[in-house]
Parts: C-alpha cells; structure tokens; sequence
C-alpha cells in the first residue's frame, strides 16, 4: 500500500462520472492515506484524433466539473472512507484576458504513486511518458515522478470510452466567497462545501470556523477538535486544492464573522441547514449599506454507513460518536507496571454512567476493583480516617451508629474548597492503599485483566497504576439531572458536587478511551464492547 496517491483523469466528462465508484474501488486498494485527484479531460470523440492534453487548458469552471467533484467527494463516502480524498482546483484559475492557465501545486503530502485513468495517453511510448512525467513536475513541483499505475478498465469503461463531452454551462464566479462552519474532523461534507467555495473564488476565500461558545448545542461538544487546529486543517485544505486564491480563515463567535463588515463579499457557501442564516446575513448587509450576499447552497452528502444512534448525513457529530470505545490517545508504556495483569482506569463525572460500563466489562471477562466501595470502607469506625476527620470537622458529621455522616459530611465540604482538600488529602491514600492490596490479590489468582473504577481517579493521580484510562462522559446539565432524580439533591446542591469535580475536557485530554452514556442503554453497551474488543487485539489478551 503506497501512502498518497496522485490521480490524474483525463477521459471525458460522461465517462468520469458513469466509472467514479469503478476507480475509488481500485485506488483504495492501492492508496491508504491520501488520495489528490488532477481532472483534466478531453473532448474526443470516436472520429478524432487522442489530444496531447498535456499542453492543454481545457480545465473550466463548468457545472461538468462541479458534477464530477460532487460525485467523487459523495462516492467516497462510502466507497473509500479511510482515504482523505482531494480534488485539486487550481488549474482553473483564469487570467485577467479571461484565458485559461495552470499553476504549480504545493501538495502537502508528497505523492508515492500516480494513478492514470487512460491507456491511450500513457502506454509502453516513452514519448508520452516522459511528456506526462515533465507534466507532473511543471505542475504539481515534484522532484522526481514515483511509480506509475493505469486504473484497469471495464466492460462499461470501453462502451463510454468514445463520447462526446461538453462542458456544461460555466459557472458564476466571483472574487470574494465566503463561507462558515465548525469543521471538526475534517469530511467529505466539509471538502464539497470548502471545494465549492473555491471552485467559485477568483481571488479571496473567507472562512470562519465557530469558537467553542457557538458549539454548546453541538453533540459530544467535549470532543470538538481546539479551535486552532479546525482552523489549520481548513487553511491546510484550501492550500492545497487551490493554490492560486488568497484566504482568511478566521475563529467566529456568532453566526455573522465578517459577513456584515467586510463590504467587498459577493457571495456565501451554505448548506441547507444554514441556508437560514444566509438570509439573515443579508437583511443586516442591507441594513448596513452593503450590497446582498448571492446565496449557493450544496446538497448534502448521504451516509450510507450511518447507524440508528447517528445522522443520515456525512456529520461531525456521527464522527464523534463513531470514535467513541476507540483508542483516541496513544497507550504510552509504564515500565514501573507489570504488563500482566492489564490494569484499565475508569473513571468520569458523578452520574456519567461508570458503573453501567463497569458491570458490562466484568461480564466480558475484566476482574473489577472498586474504589468508590473501597472509599466506603476508609470511614469506618476504627480506621485511620475516622479519627483524622472527626479531629477536622468535630463530632456533628458522626451518625446514630457512631460512623461518620457522609451526606453531613459532603454538604459540608462541597461548599468549602480548603475543607475538600483536607478530606482528599486523608482518604485518597488510604483508598489507594487498599486497591493496590486487592490488585494484588487479583494477580495471585491468575486475573488477565483488572478494571479500576473510580470516579476521582485522575483527579487523585491514581492513572499511575494503570495502563490505560477509559473516561465515562455526560454533559453538566444531564449529570445535574441524573442527579436531581437519583440523589433527591436540589439543582444548586447538584450543581454544586459536579463543578466541584474535573472538567469532561480536562478528563478525555487525559483518557486512551472515551464513553458516552447520554444516549440508550444499549448504545453505551456497545461502546463497551467495542472498547473490549479493540483491547483485545491491540494487547493480544
């Protein structure tokens, strides 16, 4: 498997668009990573003549192209979906006396191999070989041509070989697009849109990339990549396809950006979800002074592989979800641990469903060390907590049994954050005392795997016995919730013992595997399988 691959496609339009899903099926066997795609087709027909499209500017801003790219980025979705697929745009830049030009690629990644659609154009002739190789190296800067590869043709290919293509009508392009969104984990969805935008922009793309405040809504917002890094896949992609057009890419912190400052805009990209919003853009344009936006709305892309838990459109959110019970975050070796028994953290917010996903990793096969019990124990009368705290908090947080009052206890320190800190500090050693007695015990009798629930396991630095952690999230108003209707706890009481605990972000940057317990029973369930079952195979347990 070669890593990138280039793509250059030259047969007629028709004949693109009938042999798109034919090709994905052979590059993706050959291509595992990214996959650029150069279109630069002929107009032959059976009666003529093979052009040397090499020397060619046929490449137009035509809604034939616009089709082709739509086609291939869609078809992808479903075909190829672990290749990073990018159809390059900048050939169809034109000069000022409205002429057709080619510019020199950049690409980001440098290519392994290059795939070639026709035989007729590439064969045993050295000649057109090493016309095709100066090609490459003239526009698209490489330094030396890797390997060669002609896509096989079908029975289909042979009967649409010879047909007549048009261009179809050329599109409308303007100097200045603009287009906004959140971009996480950069999809097919996002390359039409951003491909779209750049295929109409003559001279200056902008795009703004939603701020984390615009994201509260979004599902699985914890997960939303940092701002910085949205907005460097974006300009990276931008870049990349279409070199010859300058871009701003800026962070927005409301639905306008720049849309109703910047005067010189002509035209905005949406989806049809924001097609909306595109109209409100426009009447405070108008109340500015400003000249409409013309609005160009894309189709959205249908996910096929969508399950009854995501959308049925290509989406961040299905992406997030789909990483969940997945290794987000490279295991890094603990020489100071044993690597038999394998030790797994769990750990995550009060009310965020640990317990639950415990329970089904113990029917897996996983021995399960409870430290949330285990801190039960370390108040018990006659233990070396007990008398510290009664020392701190005097003798009022004692029950009628003589044992310490935790919900007294808890009403007390929740509110105090000097007072949380005397109590972590003298029952946290004590707790890790005692998993560490029962890891112990667990490894005598031969356990393979070991599973430390606890709910303050990083916040306590108990990470350090484990090989692994795996973080349980929920967002703050659903655990509050939870917590309203299991603890009988009013909203501020409950609010008060989730922010008193670490953040679900400071969590998961710290977790190998994240789960998610906001949906149904069965849906967290199967995240837990699926967590169990890639452990299985990464630790060949």
């Amino acid at each position: 498997m070669y890593q990138t691959g280039l793509l250059v496609l030259t047969r007629p339009f028709a004949n693109l668009r009938q042999n798109i899903p034919s090709m994905l099926q052979q590059v993706e066997k050959l291509v595992e990573n990214t996959l650029y795609i150069h279109i630069q087709p002929t107009t032959q027909t059976s009666t003529s003549k093979p052009h040397d499209i090499f020397k060619l500017r046929h490449v137009s801003c035509s809604t034939d192209f616009r089709s082709v790219m739509r086609e291939f980025y869609s078809t992808s979705a479903s075909i190829c979906t672990h290749l990073d697929v990018r159809i390059l745009l900048g050939h169809v830049t034109k000069h000022q006396n409205n002429e057709l030009w080619e510019t020199g690629y950049n690409l980001k990644k440098s290519c392994d191999i290059v795939l070639f659609d026709d035989e007729k154009y590439v064969s045993k002739d050295k000649n057109l070989q090493n016309q095709l190789a100066d090609y490459l190296v003239q526009n698209f800067k490489m330094k030396s041509i890797p390997n060669f590869d002609i896509l096989k043709e079908s029975a289909q290919d042979n009967l649409l070989h010879d047909v007549d293509s048009t261009q179809g009508e050329m599109l409308n392009l303007y100097d200045y697009v603009c287009l906004g969104g959140t971009f996480d984990r950069l999809h097919v969805g996002h390359k039409m849109m951003l491909g779209e935008a750049c295929l109409l922009c003559k001279s200056c793309l902008t795009c703004g990339v939603t701020e984390q405040n615009m994201n509260k809504k979004k599902t699985l917002l914890e997960l939303i990549q940092p701002i910085d890094e949205r907005i460097s896949v974006v300009v990276n992609f931008i870049e990349d396809v279409k070199p010859t057009i300058k871009h701003k890419v800026v962070p927005i912190s409301d639905m306008f950006g720049p849309t109703i400052t910047d005067p010189d805009l002509q035209c905005i990209v949406l989806s049809p979800e924001t097609q909306k919003g595109g109209g409100i853009i426009n009447q405070e344009r108008e109340k500015k002074g400003m000249q409409k936006l013309d609005e160009y709305v894309i189709e959205i892309v249908e996910d096929i592989c969508h399950n009854e838990y995501e959308e049925m459109k290509v989406s961040s959110s299905s992406l997030r979800k789909r990483i969940l019970g997945t290794l987000i975050k490279p295991v890094v070796q603990k020489d100071d641990i044993p690597s038999v028994p394998y030790l797994i953290g769990v750990t995550g917010s009060v009310c965020s469903g640990k317990s639950s996903i415990c329970k089904r990793l113990e029917g897996l096969g996983a021995t399960l060390v409870n430290c949330d019990l285990l801190g039960h124990k370390v108040y018990v009368k006659g233990m070396l907590a007990y008398d510290k705290l009664i020392e701190e908090f005097g003798r009022e947080i004692i029950g009628e049994d003589g044992e310490i009052n935790r919900k007294a206890l808890g009403e007390i320190v929740f509110s105090n954050p000097e007072k949380l800190n005397f109590l972590n500090n003298t029952v946290w050693p004590e707790i890790r005392r005692l998993a560490k007695e029962e890891i112990i015990q667990h490894k005598s009798e031969g356990k393979k795997v070991i599973v430390l629930e606890a709910a303050l396991l990083l916040e306590a630095g108990w990470d350090d016995l484990v090989h692994e952690v795996w973080t349980a999230i929920i967002p703050r108003d659903e655990a509050i919730k939870r917590m309203i209707d299991r603890n009988r706890f009013s909203e501020t009481e409950a609010a008060k013992r989730v922010d008193s605990q670490m953040s679900n972000e400071e969590r998961w940057q710290k977790s190998n595997v994240v789960l998610c317990s906001l949906w149904e029973y069965e849906y967290t369930q199967q995240q837990v399988e699926k967590a169990w079952q890639l452990l299985q195979k990464r630790c060949s347990l």
